[in-house]
């Protein structure tokens, strides 16, 4: 007896229920905000690392805050705290999580990066990276939990409110969202790091890139015996090749030789980790999931577009011509 079996890949995403297939994406390069190349060398670049327009935030202004007790030292808390942005996994089941078969998964967790900028008396300034958000926050010591309330001024769709303790060089807690978003609740352990740009930083194996974005679908028939076949359907995802890893386009002159027999996805990585090196924060969910995953990647700045050298710049414009007319390479996950 024929029969006919469907195998269908399965994954969930923040914007749509999974209801069996991915869409094939044939939309054009993504070029995020705050990445373009600036011509003009004259520009100053007026980016820090430490600082945000945070000090006109007058949100808390009705709050009588707690003096922060003086064994906590502000020197230790000052400067940038990252590490996993988790959603609170008493809240939410694995549904919300994406699955490209058993081979690739994301549990929705983003790097973030809690920067605190500036302590006065009883009041913490600071603002939060994560996700191609920059937002800034300012709170208050409570003294009865031992512990820090900031929030975030609530006229984004993804602001909220943290609570956080520093307990043992660590800066552990909880976030809220203001608004009902997918994920509105999620906790966090965060370390003490320190920021500099390094153009010789190369990519680490860690979790492949996968665009689940862009797919094909093939088809394949298995034959039993004469009258008992199957019938699989499943499909491929765009993806780079090893050669991510072996070239750096911070701190080598790229020539038309070098890529002209590149794919696509190995030009859309070899571009995107010159803004990784920057400490760009990645809005694009394929991209960030796989920067990630770098254990020296830190999510800094939305917008680097000064912060390029000209040997950058030059191999990001290069990029981008052979990116427009490469082909896709796709693979297939979930293979023991």
């Amino acid at each position: 007896m024929k029969f006919v079996l469907r195998y269908l890949l399965c994954i969930f995403l923040v914007s749509y229920s999974c209801n069996g297939k991915i869409k094939n994406d044939k939309s054009n390069i993504v070029v995020e905000k705050g990445t373009e190349i600036l011509d003009d060398d004259t520009t100053k670049n007026t980016l820090s690392t430490t600082k945000n327009n945070v000090d006109s935030t007058n949100f808390l202004s009705k709050v009588s805050p707690v003096k922060i007790p003086s064994d906590i030292k502000k020197d230790s808390i000052l400067g940038f705290w990252v590490g996993f942005f988790e959603k609170d996994e008493n809240r939410y089941s694995n549904d919300e999580d994406l699955f490209v078969d058993d081979g690739y998964e994301w549990r929705r967790e983003n790097k973030i990066n809690i920067s605190i900028d500036k302590i006065n008396d009883s009041i913490i300034i600071g603002h939060s990276v994560v996700a191609g958000n920059n937002r800034p926050f300012k709170g208050y010591y409570n003294s009865l939990t031992k512990s820090f309330i900031a929030k975030e001024p609530g006229d984004d769709k993804y602001d909220g409110k943290f609570i956080f303790k520093f307990n043992k060089n660590k800066l552990i807690g909880t976030w809220q969202a203001y608004g009902d978003i997918k994920i509105k609740y999620r906790q966090y352990e965060l370390s003490k790091v320190y920021f500099n740009y390094d153009p010789n930083i190369n990519l680490e194996r860690a979790k492949r890139y996968i665009n689940w974005n862009k797919s094909i679908s093939n088809k394949e028939t298995i034959e039993y015996d004469e009258n008992d076949t199957e019938e699989w359907i499943r499909n491929e995802f765009s993806t780079a090749s090893e050669i991510i890893y072996e070239v750096n386009a911070s701190n080598t002159l790229l020539k038309k030789e070098d890529l002209e027999n590149l794919k696509k996805g190995d030009l859309t990585i070899i571009r995107n980790t010159i803004y990784a090196r920057h400490g760009y924060s990645f809005k694009n969910r394929p991209l960030r999931v796989f920067f990630d995953a770098q254990s020296w990647y830190i999510p800094v700045h939305n917008n680097i577009k000064n912060n390029f050298t000209e040997l950058e710049k030059k191999n990001i414009k290069l990029l981008l011509s052979f990116e427009k007319n490469a082909d896709e390479y796709y693979d297939y996950f979930g293979r023991g």
